[in-house]
């Protein structure tokens, strides 16, 4: 079985704008109805369901009908109600693929931010603290050596030994003038220059774990991935069987119940008396449920053998950095360190590479785990399967179209379709089941035949496991493909199994047979050149796009004729208005004050006290001489005393 390309991812998982009332109306339905979703899993089934043209969501010549919207909501919410049922787990499986399958780069740069966030603080302390005592710059290379141990996976930080081994590697990579050297670098290039230190010391350690020196704590990484891988694809591989046993009875009995009537071109269905037609459209679902699982089971071994062919050629690799390394460590005497480094940081690159490969496998066991839960969670079935299938036995798909492999197409006047020999390089539409059996059978899935002959109508390929109703699909090949998209409206899981979103998507305005025409998606390279500015720049900024914007407008201006316009002058405002102060000018003027007067007083000496002369004349003193002398002078003069 073929493998089914990828659906169009971002048109069925991301909310439509269209629908987003709608949506609202649901979430409160299925709350009032305690009904359990996700708004994922909403989403798309929205998406899906809308393109069925009945509720005129997005019709252009029919006006919305306020009864189609509530029927789209009821159908929405009735899908949703049954988590048990095989449609709606199909669906859970489809958006959970389609939303997790992983593309490897991703995965790998989700590992990675995922490792720096747990880091950052780590590292941001190393690069932004300043050190300036040799206790602070040996605190600073202790958080250095937790670095390189949490980012490289070379151990458990918590085991002493596994730090005293990448304390020695960092010793004999950096000597303490270099550690001095380090804690004085800016911020950019201690970064840069920690990243070096990181692959040369995990490069060193890988080295002697390699060697057979110690390496206490470190994994087996190559060994790690075997393990994985053959565990991996072992446990794929017992699904896979499991689904097909599944598959296989639901065929069986499926086909069990029906007949061709090729005289009226059509199925008929014979049901047992305990069967009833519910059941038989039951069995339906629960076949496309684990055709499904068998499409993104056999997606996730091959890409598992993708994985493989990686994993085979970074292994040798490995061996061959090693081998260099040892070589180089021989004569290392000889050879410098700056050549001999970055063959260490190489052998860490390596490395690394391997635990991505762990993560790549840990991300596909866990996807595998996730579809087998779903399937488990659906209703068992068994017991009617077993009923319907009454005295027939069980046939794989190659036990069943073995039957047929002698026969071959043929068309005697071929009007539409053209007969080819099946290739490998084929892309067979339909994941290449009968497509008279899903269009009569209205979802019935039954492998088509190459051997057969491949039938080709307007480039595309398609396959019947029996000869006769190729003459009537080429009579008029519209009529069947209408059915099939009438069977996709109302089978919703049919259009991500069957790939078949865009033939669903552009028959939406051919909700009736009459007229239908299948639209054929053609891509061809095309290479355009035009002008840089063939048509000058016309902007009017005062044009709006939308009506009510003019109709605001016209309020407005019809509101102004009823106002009357009134100004004030504000404090803002008052700037805009010139305006003049006159003042006084400053003059220079004079103060007249009295003239200042002494009086003189009477000296009198006292006798009989001890005068303490200071070691320095005091300001008191020297007046005092002053004054005295001042006072001798006047009485002589005068010839008094």
């Amino acid at each position: 079985m073929s493998v089914i390309t990828n659906a169009p991812r971002v048109r069925l998982l991301d909310p439509n704008a269209a629908l987003s009332p709608l949506l609202q109306e649901i979430l409160r339905n299925c709350e009032r109805r305690n009904i359990r979703y996700d708004r994922p899993l909403v989403h798309f089934v929205m998406n899906l369901l809308s393109m069925d043209p009945q509720y005129e969501l997005f019709m252009e010549t029919l006006s919305a009908d306020r009864r189609n919207h509530d029927d789209f909501i009821e159908a929405c919410c009735n899908l949703l109600a049954d988590d048990r049922s095989p449609t709606l787990i199909t669906l859970r499986m489809q958006c959970f693929f389609l939303d997790n399958f992983f593309d490897k780069d991703e995965i790998v740069e989700k590992h990675a931010r995922n490792l720096q966030a747990k880091t950052f603080a780590l590292t941001k302390e190393i690069i932004d603290n300043d050190v300036i005592t040799k206790d602070e710059q040996d605190e600073v290379f202790n958080k250095v050596i937790l670095d390189i141990v949490m980012n490289m996976g070379l151990g458990n930080p918590d085991c002493k030994d596994v730090m005293a081994e990448t304390m020695r590697a960092l010793n004999s990579v950096m000597s303490r003038s270099d550690k001095a050297k380090f804690v004085t670098l800016d911020r950019k290039d201690r970064l840069m220059a920690l990243k070096d230190i990181r692959e040369i010391v995990a490069g060193i350690r890988i080295f002697n774990k390699h060697s057979g020196n110690t390496a206490n704590g470190m994994a087996d990484l190559p060994k790690i991935i075997d393990q994985s891988h053959e565990s991996t694809k072992s446990i794929l591989q017992i699904t896979l069987c499991e689904i097909m046993d599944k598959v296989n009875l639901l065929t069986s009995a499926l086909n069990a119940a029906i007949a061709y009537d090729l005289r009226n071109r059509s199925i008929i269905t014979l049901l047992p008396e305990n069967i009833t037609p519910d059941d038989f459209e039951a069995i339906k679902d629960l076949l496309a449920m684990y055709r499904q699982h068998e499409v993104y089971t056999r997606k996730l071994i091959d890409e598992l053998a993708t994985i493989k062919i990686s994993i085979d050629s970074c292994k040798q690799e490995y061996e061959a950095k090693l081998l260099r390394i040892h070589e180089a460590v021989q004569y290392r005497t000889a050879i410098p360190t700056d050549r001999v480094f970055p063959k260490f940081s190489e052998l860490t690159r390596v490395w690394l590479q391997f635990q991505n490969f762990i993560f790549l496998l840990s991300e596909m066991n866990q996807i595998s785990n996730t579809l087998t839960s779903l399937t488990e969670r659906c209703t068992s079935f068994d017991d009617l399967a077993y009923r319907l299938l009454g005295e027939s036995q069980i046939q794989t798909d190659v036990d069943r179209l073995n039957k047929v492999s002698s026969k071959r197409f043929v068309l005697l006047d071929p009007k539409n379709c053209e007969i080819v020999p099946y290739e490998e390089i084929m892309q067979i539409q339909l994941l290449k089941f009968c497509l008279w059996h899903l269009a009569e059978g209205k979802g019935l899935l039954m492998p088509g035949s190459t051997e057969l002959g491949v039938c080709r109508v307007q480039k595309e390929h398609y396959l019947f496991n029996i000869p006769e109703p190729v003459t009537f699909f080429d009579e008029d090949p519209n009529k069947y493909f209408f059915k099939i998209v009438e069977t996709a409206r109302k089978k919703i899981q049919l259009i991500c199994l069957l790939n078949i979103y865009d033939k669903v998507q552009s028959s939406y305005n051919a909700p009736r047979s009459e007229g239908f025409q299948m639209k054929i998606t053609t891509t061809c390279d095309q290479e355009v050149q035009t002008d840089l500015h063939p048509v000058p720049s016309n902007i009017d900024r005062e044009y709006r796009w939308n009506v009510w914007d003019y109709r605001r407008e016209a309020i407005r201006l019809a509101n102004i004729r009823t106002k009357r316009t009134t100004s004030v002058q504000t404090l803002e405002s008052s700037r805009a208005i010139p305006k003049s102060t006159q003042i006084y000018l400053a003059k220079p003027q004079t103060t007249q004050t009295r003239v200042s007067r002494s009086t003189e007083t009477e000296q009198r000496r006292l006798t009989g006290l001890k005068v303490i002369e200071p070691t320095a004349p005091s300001p008191l003193k020297v007046y005092a001489l002053t004054l005295a002398q001042t006072s001798r002078s006047a009485f002589n003069k005068n010839g008094e005393r």
